[in-house]
């Protein structure tokens, strides 16, 4: 199949077989992907498939989407996510809280900015994402589940990571710069650590027990991770795959500034571990108490956690179906 012509027909019979019923759900934020899904819906059109569409601006929608779904189809339902980290984020949500991942394969398409999900599973094209899923070749992966205990008790999912401290305010200040991509993030991080020079690098107080580390005190940040790497360039867990029952936790404590921002470019090599401030280590679940208010990103979407936020940190093993290239073995 050549790159850059998926071969339409296989995508389109994929999409008419009548036990695969088909949802797209598309970020209408992405340029590339609103272009690439639009070709898609022609495509389907054309050729009489019935492909629901739903987006993700409005994800009360996506949820009563996919609960409808998975109420009146009983056999395994297509989705494809046209989008980045953010969008797939909130469908997997969508999907684990509406009880129906068992049912669903996910077939995400990369139209975001670092498509760190999409590059875990070796699809580093729109048009490999489509041969995918004409092949059909699935892959069954674990998502991390986040039990929060607040003033309102919260379950959340994500399938890349979760970081808390100075990593999710960092992502929170990038925001505003999200349509500059990967150089909007390195702005804003660059922006931020020249005020740091000045103000010190602040510190978050966190309870954490799990097997392997307890540690109780001030970090400057902490991630927990499934994939090995994130923000596109930036090697959190060497060797980790989204299928090995592991979790992969960094724990960065208090140092200097001039430290702090080599441990920060070590990442990208992934030898942040060589600094003794720096702890890294495997487990299956996480208790974390958060001791100060504080920010964590979720795959890059932002969540506000106030002082004595517990959360449960665990994989749920196995949990999603999702369409990877063929040639890629399950523990690739």
């Amino acid at each position: 199949m050549a790159k850059g012509n998926p071969d339409k027909h296989r995508v389109l019979d994929r999409l008419k077989n009548a036990d695969e019923h088909s949802l797209m759900v598309v970020n209408p934020m992405s340029k590339k992907g609103a272009e690439k899904a639009s070709n898609v819906r022609r495509m389907a059109r054309r050729e009489g498939v019935d492909l629901e569409e739903t987006s993700t601006d409005h994800p009360d929608d996506i949820g009563s989407t996919i609960e409808f779904w998975s109420k009146r189809f009983g056999g395994s339902r297509v989705i494809l996510v046209v989008g980045g980290d953010g969008a797939i984020n909130q469908v997997i949500n969508n999907i684990m809280l509406s009880k129906s991942n068992k049912n669903v394969v996910l077939a995400p398409v990369p139209a975001g900015t670092a498509n760190d999900f999409c590059r875990s599973m070796k699809l580093t094209s729109i048009e490999a994402s489509l041969e995918a899923l004409a092949d059909f070749k699935v892959r069954t992966i674990d998502i991390i589940k986040i039990d929060i205990t607040s003033t309102k008790d919260q379950v959340r999912y994500c399938s890349n990571i979760i970081g808390v401290g100075l990593d999710a305010d960092l992502a929170r200040r990038s925001q505003k710069y999200k349509k500059w991509g990967v150089p909007g993030y390195w702005y804003a991080s660059l922006k931020h650590a020249a005020v740091l020079l000045f103000k010190g690098i602040p510190e978050y107080n966190v309870r954490l027990k799990a097997v392997g580390l307890e540690y109780e005190g001030p970090c400057i940040g902490l991630m927990i991770a499934n994939i090995n790497q994130y923000a596109r360039t930036f090697k959190i867990a060497p060797g980790a795959q989204p299928d090995d029952g592991k979790l992969y936790v960094t724990i960065a404590k208090p140092m200097m500034m001039p430290k702090a921002f080599l441990a920060a470019m070590s990442i990208q090599f992934g030898m942040h571990d060589r600094f003794k401030q720096v702890s890294t280590f495997t487990c299956e679940e996480v208790e974390l108490e958060i001791m100060d208010d504080l920010y964590s990103q979720e795959d890059g979407e932002v969540f506000f956690f106030p002082r004595g936020t517990k959360l449960h940190i665990t994989l749920e093993r196995q949990a999603l179906n999702v369409t990877t290239p063929t040639g890629v073995s399950e523990k690739a």
